[in-house]
């Protein structure tokens, strides 16, 4: 009986401390800092031989949250791996501290558009149009928009 017990023990024991199987899609999904909270994958890209698509990702930090926005061009290998290829900081968005309230993302043969809403938690919440405008060579036009 006391052979038993030892024998249970020892086997509870080997299990609790046996590492689980990794899940390599659930352990990066729960690596995600909380700050990430907005994440659009758009359209495809193609240069110099190497194909992908767009990603398009929202972090918001603060009690007020304030919005940081990165473009990314995600590039699909031979063997099908995604890997980031490039990434942009829309610097401009630290700067104003706004956060994004919504946006719309249309591309084209030339890159990126797209067209922001901004919140401004400094003013009751006020509004604001912005447009960003990003080409395949990482150059952006950030700003107000214009129509």
């Amino acid at each position: 009986m006391i052979a038993r017990t030892l024998l249970a023990a020892c086997i509870l024991i080997a299990a609790t401390a046996a590492p689980l199987r990794a899940d390599p899609v659930a352990d990066g999904i729960s690596a995600l800092p909380p700050s990430v909270q907005d994440v659009r994958t758009v359209g495809a890209w193609e240069k110099d031989g190497h194909k992908g698509v767009y990603r398009v990702v929202v972090a918001r930090t603060g009690p007020e949250p304030t919005a940081r926005l990165f473009v990314q061009w995600l590039e699909r290998g031979a063997d099908g791996t995604v890997t980031v290829a490039r990434n942009v900081d829309i610097k401009e968005m630290v700067d104003l501290k706004r956060n994004i309230g919504d946006f719309v993302i249309e591309t084209d043969a030339d890159g990126l558009s797209i067209f922001l809403e901004l919140v401004d938690p400094a003013a009751s919440g006020a509004k604001e149009s912005y447009e960003l405008f990003i080409g395949d060579d990482e150059s952006y036009r950030f700003g107000p928009a214009s129509n």
